[in-house]
């Protein structure tokens, strides 16, 4: 299923063919062409479904950005994909309370992560393995900001 106007729509498999989500760094290159749907399965249990996922990842230190032509504006920041990751990370298993989306990128909208994913450029270390502890700071709101501007 696929989350659309805030309503849980059932997709239904083709025929021989295959269902396939995008993930959020396709959203940007595309620049919002491809969507990275918000999705989850239902189990079944009167038929056989096969899953087979796969990720893609580009490396931590790269940047993702829009793919336009020339004259073409970009809805997206640029994304540091390690940033992205990181705080996806500690988002899903962690209790640090912090959430990212590629929605806080887009140009017309203002994020704290874009500063936060220039302080984590600058300190990240990306030949070693990732540790929650150290980046911590790197990665949640700072107490001054409201709980609203930090959902944003």
């Amino acid at each position: 299923q696929v989350l659309k106007h805030d309503t849980w729509v059932t997709v239904h498999p083709e025929p021989g063919a295959f269902t396939i989500n995008t993930g959020d760094m396709a959203q940007v290159w595309s620049n919002g062409k491809y969507k990275a749907p918000l999705h989850r399965v239902l189990s079944n249990d009167s038929k056989e479904r096969y899953s087979a996922p796969f990720f893609y990842n580009p490396p931590y230190d790269f940047m993702v950005e829009p793919l336009v032509n020339s004259g073409e504006s970009t809805n997206y920041f640029p994304v540091l994909w390690g940033y992205f990751r990181a705080v996806r990370f500690a988002g899903d298993l962690t209790d640090l309370g912090v959430e990212i989306q590629v929605e806080d990128y887009q140009t017309d909208k203002k994020s704290h992560h874009l500063q936060k994913q220039s302080d984590f450029a600058k300190e990240a270390d990306f030949s070693t393995p990732f540790s929650v502890t150290k980046y911590r700071p790197l990665l949640v709101s700072s107490k001054t900001e409201s709980p609203t501007a930090a959902a944003q």
